[in-house]
């Protein structure tokens, strides 16, 4: 597979105009842009996703750990998700969980490693002072109140519509 320095080695132009090139930068003269196109062409150069996202610092990647999904409530939080990740230019990657503690250590340590940008918790079988911990890594959502843990959250608060239902009943 070629990469950047074989582009350069055949075009006769350095790494940092080719990247300029691949990148869609401007400053390069159209001459040595069509120089170096044809080179891309002719090695059917395509760049690598891995290398862009180390070279940005992000995967564009949120991790969504989700215990089952036989469950209407887990189903429409991915919906919603996928959703939101779309519209943000991201992926979501499901990362099952079954309230595994290790697992869900697993995923959190992939975060440390930078394999997501973030993590969304829809439920989990670690406590929230052990996933709080992660934070320092990159953004945690969980779906519920953490009451007095410091993180992030996306929940409803169902409280209100269960005290009006108990007023229509009582």
């Amino acid at each position: 597979m070629a990469n950047i320095h074989d582009i350069a080695r055949l075009s006769g132009f350095s790494t940092a105009t080719v990247s300029r090139v691949i990148n869609q930068q401007h400053y390069v003269a159209p001459s040595t842009r069509a120089a170096i196109q044809a080179v891309i062409d002719q090695l059917d150069y395509v760049p690598s996703t891995m290398a862009q996202n180390l070279s940005a610092g992000k995967t564009r990647t949120i991790g969504v750990i989700l215990p089952h999904t036989d469950h209407p409530y887990f189903e429409q939080l991915v919906t919603g998700i996928l959703n939101a990740a779309m519209a943000g230019n991201y992926h979501a990657v499901i990362l099952p969980s079954r309230y595994d503690q290790s697992l869900e250590q697993d995923y959190l340590e992939a975060l440390r490693r930078h394999a997501y940008d973030g993590l969304i918790f829809t439920s989990h079988g670690l406590g929230l002072r052990t996933i709080a911990k992660y934070q320092k890594y990159g953004p945690i959502v969980v779906c519920e109140n953490p009451r007095k843990i410091k993180l992030a959250a996306a929940y409803a608060d169902r409280t209100p519509a269960y005290q009006e239902a108990f007023q229509w009943m009582g």
